[in-house]
């Protein structure tokens, strides 16, 4: 009776989440229609420093990525500083060949004697060489590839609010028709996660700002740190800058194209890193300011559902087990609402992702399906947090 009642709790208040969500889209919808909101287009456009870490990454990639920036259209000043986290491959070599030709962006190398085994480690190392006019940081992953148009949406996005620290793009796994894996990801990635970000930068809560494609204000960086050691370096700042009284942008237009995992055990060792920084997220914002922390807690609550009680699996569960019709009302009801979140994440990006009426219906069955796969992940990389373990990088 006691799980029972647990977990009708949990799927309840999930449930009430996504319902909440549901209407927000429907009445923003209306709002935009009969408002007609201004463009974003700002007079004047800050400085942005970008850092794009790498640590052997396949060559051919990583140049994608220099070639991506190099074409960035946008109106201010950049720079680019290039974190070489330690490579022992080829890398180095191909990008000292490609910077050989004038470009038309300015580049520097930031080399780092040996791998630290975290990100963070690598872009707090670059930080001291950032432009002292730098406004905006902004950080690539070295297999990430962003649209032309993709910086300048978001850095208006970021500057849409003078609270905001921080901004993130629409990430969007790449090659997703080769092979199930791909597509799986994709579907999660474009799906009703998509949509319930929008929702949340909507009211100002946006609560993870995905660190392939990020934009952080310079001066908040100085006034709250780097990304130190975390294991989750991007969940962890988002939500530190949330304790400190800030919020957080999102940009959907900014579209980043990333590699995903190729294979399920690389995607397993992601996902079990993604879930322990969930929970160290938590605790580095709770040391800062628990009141604050509070009002995040209902979008944990909702992921946490999601990760660890999926809805199929309680859908069976409440069948064979239970025998609760309130349990499989409401589990019911739960996947429902997010195939709906789904059907409209899917409709507001088809123009912007080339997506055809076979995507609307396969993105609800991809994510349950991913869902249940990822369970053992995201259980033991809560655990692994829980017993204070070694922090490993595991994809690195």
């Amino acid at each position: 009776m006691l799980s029972q009642f647990f977990l009708t709790g949990l799927v309840g208040f999930s449930t009430l989440i996504l319902l909440c969500c549901l209407i927000f889209l429907a009445g923003w919808a209306v709002w935009r229609v009969l408002r007609r909101p201004p463009s974003p287009t700002l007079a004047d456009y800050p400085f942005v420093s970008i850092l794009v870490p790498f640590y052997n990454e396949p060559p051919a990639s990583f140049l994608r990525t220099l070639e991506a920036i190099e074409n960035a259209e946008y109106p201010g000043r950049i720079e680019v500083l290039l974190v070489d986290d330690g490579s022992t491959n080829a890398t180095p070599q191909a990008l000292a060949q490609w910077l050989q030709p004038p470009r038309e962006k300015c580049y520097r190398l930031v080399s780092l004697a040996r791998n630290g085994g975290a990100k963070g480690l690598a872009l707090d190392a670059a930080l001291p060489q950032l432009s002292p006019e730098s406004d905006v940081v902004t950080v690539i992953d070295s297999d990430t590839v962003i649209l032309p148009c993709s910086l300048r949406r978001a850095v208006e996005a970021l500057y849409a609010s003078p609270r905001h620290a921080a901004a993130c793009g629409l990430i969007v796994p790449d090659e997703r028709h080769r092979s199930w894996l791909h597509r799986l990801q994709f579907y999660e990635h474009v799906g009703a996660l998509a949509a319930i970000r929008y929702v949340q930068s909507k009211i100002g809560v946006v609560n993870v700002v995905a660190g392939a494609f990020s934009l952080h204000r310079t001066a908040v960086i100085r006034e709250l740190g780097g990304w130190g050691d975390w294991l989750g370096e991007d969940i962890s700042w988002t939500w530190r800058a949330f304790a400190h009284g800030y919020s957080i942008a999102y940009a959907p237009d900014a579209i980043a194209y990333t590699i995903c995992p190729t294979t399920l055990q690389g995607l397993f060792r992601q996902r079990r890193r993604w879930a322990r920084g969930r929970l160290e997220s938590f605790r580095v914002a709770w040391r800062i300011s628990w009141a604050r922390t509070m009002t995040m807690l209902p979008w944990w609550l909702l992921w946490a559902q999601s990760a660890l009680v999926p809805t199929l699996l309680l859908l069976i569960a409440g069948a064979l087990v239970y025998r609760s019709p309130s349990l499989l009302a409401i589990a019911g009801l739960n996947w429902s609402l997010m195939a709906l979140l789904n059907f409209v994440s899917m409709i507001q990006a088809r123009t912007r992702l080339g997506l055809r009426p076979l995507d609307l219906a396969l993105v609800s069955v991809c994510n349950t399906v991913i869902d249940v796969l990822l369970l053992p992940a995201n259980l033991i990389g809560l655990l692994d947090e829980l017993r204070g373990g070694r922090k490993t990088w595991l994809t690195r």
